[in-house]
């Protein structure tokens, strides 16, 4: 009954609450003290994790550190062992890199001494032909001064080759009589006839091509004028020219000599032919 009434009374009740706490903010006090404790450990072993990590990881870093300076030491003390055998294999090097150059410092100072003794036979034969030009080198030199110029063409004239009549004329359309053969053939020339001796002159400028023998004509001399035109002497003797050589307009080729078997009736005369590219042609057209 009393705790009914006593319970039952408000008025009773908030001033018994307000003096005294109740349960149930005991309860929650309580709580709130072990949280408060709760996360106080928490923290505590949180600090206490955070230190051994950095006491350990500070031990790892000296411990390599101390490999590095040992490491370190290693190469330095091999570097040292290199560079001392480096040494003495540049010093023995250096030894006999001054004996070899000794041994060829006493070779070239015996040298000399034979080359004196064969300097003499050498020296003579090395010079001798460089100061003595040979003959045929002033000739050719010569020659290639002297050469005139060699330009025969269409248009051109020639020089007649000796003073006298033609007597047997050129004719390749239609035969033609000689008297000692007793023929009618084609004639590639024309004979002029002369008198035994008389010279001959070159009809223009050229180059002898040949000087030969022919049992028809003679000694007989070819002459190239340039441009494919040829000049060719027959019936002649004591020629001075050879192949090669040049010759000027007006110069002496040779002599008129006794005419051979196949014109003994026509007498001494100059057989003289023109071709142009091997093709013959009359002489006349070019003789003025």
């Amino acid at each position: 009954m009393y705790n009914f009434c006593f319970s039952g009374n408000p008025i009773f009740e908030n001033k018994k609450g307000a003096d005294e706490p109740t349960k149930a903010e005991v309860k929650n006090m309580s709580k709130k003290g072990k949280i408060r404790v709760a996360l106080g450990s928490l923290l505590a072993l949180t600090l206490v994790v955070t230190c051994v990590a950095v006491y350990q990881s500070g031990s790892k870093s000296r411990a390599n550190e101390k490999e590095f300076v040992k490491e370190n030491e290693e190469d330095i003390v091999d570097q040292a062992i290199k560079t001392e055998e480096r040494e003495e294999t540049e010093e023995e090097t250096q030894d006999v890199n001054t004996t070899d150059v000794e041994g060829t410092r006493e070779v070239e100072d015996s040298t000399p001494e034979s080359t004196e003794e064969t300097a003499p036979e050498t020296v003579t034969p090395e010079t001798t032909p460089e100061q003595t030009p040979t003959p045929e080198a002033e000739n050719t030199s010569a020659q290639a001064a002297a050469a005139p110029e060699i330009n025969f063409t269409e248009s051109s004239l020639m020089e007649w080759p000796v003073n006298g009549q033609v007597v047997l004329d050129y004719n390749m359309d239609n035969t033609i009589y000689f008297p000692t053969l007793n023929v009618y053939k084609l004639n590639p020339a024309i004979a002029i006839s002369s008198e035994v001796g008389a010279p001959v002159a070159a009809v223009a400028n050229g180059k002898i091509v040949s000087v030969v023998n022919n049992e028809e004509t003679g000694q007989t001399v070819t002459v190239d004028m340039g441009n494919g035109y040829q000049a060719v002497y027959g019936q002649l003797k004591d020629v001075p020219f050879q192949a090669e050589e040049y010759v000027s307009a007006g110069s002496i080729l040779g002599y008129i000599s006794e005419p051979t078997k196949y014109y003994t009736k026509e007498g001494a005369n100059l057989y003289f032919a023109l071709s142009k590219d091997g093709v013959s042609l009359d002489p006349m057209q070019y003789l003025p």
